[in-house]
């Protein structure tokens, strides 16, 4: 495992049971952690002990095997590699569904040649969690059989945040707060669904299934440009395309045909600001959007602690703090990924080259 000031290095590749083994096997550490601060995180926000989670994610489990039964195989390989029950690994990968209140945000800004200064094609996404979660991030490369190979911020090895593959695609997005939750495909399964994708239609299709439980809105984006932001709940979805070349997006419906879905307006109020505040500063910059540019956006502290950069609330309970612990650029031109682990203010991103 490679430690630079970006995330740790874990490379795994092959079959998918194997894949999952080798993430588990290096990542055991971190996976075990990540369990104990969900377990967590889930008592607070719900009062449901781990064990009921358990329970409560197996109902998923046949709508999962469905839809991704590769991915399920990599979560099994993952819990023999980790020594971790494989329902404790599914159930991590279905927690936000168990506790839905308890996202924490994140802030993404897409953008193609049409405003960009070189003509190139840039996907940046900060990620805001709790702090106690970032010794547990890697950057997962992955060389799978028979498919492209990817790199994707990933909690512990096992849960996808965010990535890109050799064909050109990447993944980004943000939790949104649906009032229509319900049984069906957890809504990580999409996200890492995509990563295997080779064209941006056929991304479109995985990240949006039919007999989702719920869904983030999820940044569908390839290297020539195109870049769609799909607001998503468990029984509808907005496409929303980036007209003018960029698109910005946080933790909120806004799509007027999504508004309904919204579970308390009420709490939306950081997720409207820095949305308004980042459009502002890329709309100030277009025609001359750089990765630089992207950086000093998602640097910017106006409104904090509920700035861009998003610093903890002091009045916020420990378990309820969210502030940003990564901070991601894709450039899907040049298939390289800047990464900076920690605040953008305070950390330097590192850049990794993905192979062609």
């Amino acid at each position: 495992m490679k430690k630079k000031c970006g995330l740790p290095v874990v490379e795994v590749g092959g079959k998918p049971f194997d894949m999952g083994k080798q993430a588990g096997s290096k990542c055991a550490k971190q996976g075990k952690a990540y369990r104990t601060s969900i377990a967590e995180s889930v008592k607070h926000s719900t009062s449901m002990s781990w064990d009921k989670a358990v329970m409560r994610a197996k109902l998923h489990l046949p709508y999962a095997e469905a839809f991704y039964p590769d991915f399920i195989e990599e979560i099994r390989g993952y819990s023999e590699g980790a020594k971790m029950p494989f329902e404790d690994a599914f159930t991590l990968c279905c927690h936000e569904l168990l506790s839905p209140s308890g996202f924490r945000g994140c802030t993404d800004v897409a953008v193609n040649g049409d405003v960009t200064l070189e003509g190139d094609v840039l996907i940046g996404h900060n990620e805001d969690w709790s702090s106690d979660q970032l010794d547990t991030v890697v950057l997962l490369h992955a060389k799978p059989a028979k498919k492209p190979e990817f790199f994707t911020t990933s909690y512990a090895g096992l849960v996808p945040s965010s990535g890109m593959n050799s064909a050109g695609l990447s993944l980004t997005g943000n939790a949104l707060n649906p009032n229509d939750v319900k049984i069906g495909i957890p809504k990580l399964f999409p996200v890492r669904k995509v990563l295997e994708c080779r064209r941006i239609g056929e991304a479109l299709e995985a990240a949006m299934p039919d007999g989702r439980a719920s869904s983030y809105n999820n940044i569908c984006s390839d290297s020539s440009g195109e870049i769609y932001s799909l607001e998503g709940s468990a029984t509808d979805c907005a496409i929303i395309y980036a007209h003018g070349g960029y698109l910005v997006h946080t933790n909120h419906y806004t799509d007027d045909k999504m508004r309904k879905f919204e579970q308390d307006p009420a709490l939306t109020s950081c997720s409207t600001f820095r949305y308004h505040r980042a459009m502002r500063l890329l709309e100030d910059r277009l025609g001359e959007v750089t990765v630089d540019s992207i950086v000093s956006i998602f640097k910017d502290h106006v409104n904090k602690p509920g700035s861009i950069c998003r610093h903890a609330d002091p009045k916020d309970h420990p378990l309820d703090v969210s502030e940003t612990i990564f901070s991601v650029i894709y450039d899907l031109t040049r298939s390289r990924a800047h990464i900076c682990r920690g605040k953008p203010c305070t950390g330097c991103y590192e850049t990794y080259q993905l192979d062609d």
